[in-house]
């Protein structure tokens, strides 16, 4: 199967969406999630990128810069997720592999410590484990 990397438009919310369920994101209503990829796609920090498989969006890929005042910036990757049809055809592997390749510099992706599977992934395209971190939120 051809499968096509690019970088995602305001049409491919519904299919981003869609792919996000299955990681246990809450569901956006449609037009909430045109509204937040809009937001992503006409941001200078943010790109979402997804990859076509069969005319179907079988997975995403979101990157942000990450601008710090007392360390060097980064990319990081914010999002990634493959439909599960999809899975161990190489989908997440060329996605990061894209971003790799196309982006200089650092980049960065954090992990639940409960998905094991991520960190598996992460070692295996290449990311070296760094720290572990608590998250911290209010209100």
């Amino acid at each position: 199967m051809k499968t096509t990397i690019r970088l995602a438009t305001e049409a491919d919310a519904e299919g981003i969406n869609q792919v996000s369920s299955y990681l246990g994101y809450s569901e956006l209503s449609d037009d909430q999630a045109k509204d937040k990829l809009f937001q992503m796609c006409t941001s200078t920090s943010d790109e979402v990128y997804v990859c076509e498989m069969s005319g179907n969006i079988a997975g995403w890929l979101h990157l942000f810069y990450a601008r710090r005042l007392a360390s060097d910036d980064f990319y990081e990757i914010g999002g990634l997720v493959v439909n599960p049809e999809f899975r161990g055809k190489g989908i997440g592997r060329a996605l990061v592999a894209h971003v790799v390749e196309t982006h200089k510099g650092k980049i960065r992706v954090r992990c639940n410590e409960k998905r094991l599977e991520s960190h598996q992934f992460y070692e295996a395209v290449g990311f070296v484990r760094n720290k572990a971190q608590c998250v911290f939120e209010a209100g």
